[in-house]
């Protein structure tokens, strides 16, 4: 009995050390080279460790595709002003529509963003599933972006690269602030943990460079976008200055390219996934994530740049679409900071802005962006029984 017993003994010791044996070869085979790693960050969802209270991602630093994206967007923004005069901006649009005064450009505008939503897998490759937080956290951040680009009259688009483009007080001054409230945000409500980021890593050390067909596939997004409101203006100049019924057809159609294309700049970019913009405002941790600095570089140099070029050397005085540019306002007043304050909070609550919400709406649609939808436009909706007009 003594032999049999420490035979079995035996037979358990032996079968455990073959399942750890296995357990070891397995982990071993699941994590891929540094190499191999690098050239296959772009097909793959980002690494994942595991920390004490579940899986957590740890984030990649995407400059390639950050810089590609920010130069769509800035791309898009110089095409709407110099063809129909306006300054892009989504809240804005959005605030129009939820006003019950949209006009035709304004829907074609936000079709183009919904179509950005629906076309970039088909464009640009199946696209991750992007964490969101839960339901009630939605709600609230989506409340508090709509109220504030309602009081404040500006969001990322209109303030961050409209605004700041034209080098215009008030939006350098409020997107400073949303900055600052929204970097305090992530950092006092553990978004972080909530968009399930892990921070055991420093992002910055995982640098993921876009390979060269994606790159060429951006660089092709990016000439077909310019190409196709370069072909709008021409036609619309063609007409001699008049704003004829034609030429106000051209300014919809334009309107629907700049959103159909900004919206594809914002996937490109990372905007449409919050964890990646939470881990832009975590400057504090090691998950910071750089990455939205090369959007917001790529497209403010584009707009800086072009902006001289048409006024300063070409001369243009009017857009090609319109009698004149809009003017803006560049006063400073507490409805401004107010809403700016509202909306960096909302925005460090949950990684969402105005214009990737709405892609994602339609490109990774579920309940928690679905609730923050609902809530942005109806905390706007609310705010207008009471608000004036914007300028900006």
């Amino acid at each position: 009995m003594h032999a049999i017993a420490s035979h079995a003994s035996f037979a358990s010791r032996a079968s455990s050390a073959r399942a750890l044996t296995s357990r070891r070869s397995m982990s071993m085979q699941s994590k891929p080279s540094i190499a191999a790693g690098a050239r296959t960050a772009h097909r793959r969802a980002p690494a994942r460790v595991t920390a004490h209270h579940g899986p957590m991602t740890a984030l990649m630093f995407t400059p390639d595709n950050a810089l590609a994206g920010g130069l769509i967007l800035g791309s898009m923004t110089i095409a709407k002003k110099l063809n129909t005069g306006t300054n892009l901006g989504i809240s804005g649009e959005t605030k129009a529509a939820m006003r019950g005064e949209a006009k035709a450009s304004t829907a074609a505008f936000l079709l183009g963003l919904f179509a950005a939503g629906y076309v970039a897998p088909m464009i640009l490759g199946a696209q991750v599933a992007t964490p969101m937080v839960e339901a009630p956290r939605a709600i609230i951040a989506g409340a508090l972006v709509g109220l504030g680009t309602s009081v404040g009259c500006g969001c990322t688009s209109g303030h961050g690269i409209s605004g700041i483009g034209r080098f215009n007080i008030r939006s350098m001054l409020f997107t400073c602030i949303f900055m600052i409230v929204g970097a305090a945000t992530v950092a006092a409500t553990g978004t972080l943990d909530e968009l399930h980021v892990s921070q055991a890593t420093k992002t910055i050390s995982n640098l993921a460079r876009a390979p060269e067909v994606n790159m060429v596939l951006y660089s092709k997004v990016f000439a077909a976008g310019v190409a196709i409101q370069g072909a709008l203006y021409a036609l619309a100049k063609a007409q001699g200055g008049g704003v004829t019924s034609l030429v106000e057809k051209l300014s919809v159609v334009s309107d629907h390219v700049s959103g159909l294309f900004f919206g594809l700049g914002l996937v490109i970019s990372g905007m449409t996934n919050p964890a990646k913009v939470a881990g832009f405002l975590a400057v504090t941790s090691q998950a910071f994530d750089p990455s939205l600095a090369f959007v917001m570089g790529g497209a403010l140099s584009l707009v800086v740049a072009t902006t001289y070029v048409a006024r300063g050397i070409l001369k243009i005085q009017r857009p090609a679409m319109a009698r004149e540019f809009k003017t803006s306002a560049k006063y400073i007043d507490n409805d401004l900071i107010i809403g700016a304050v509202l909306f960096g909070a909302g925005w460090g609550l949950a990684g969402v802005c105005p214009g990737p919400g709405l892609v994602s709406l339609v490109m990774n649609s579920g309940r928690e962006i679905t609730l923050w939808c609902l809530s942005f436009l109806l905390a706007q909706r609310l705010h207008l029984q009471f608000a004036g007009e914007c300028a900006i």
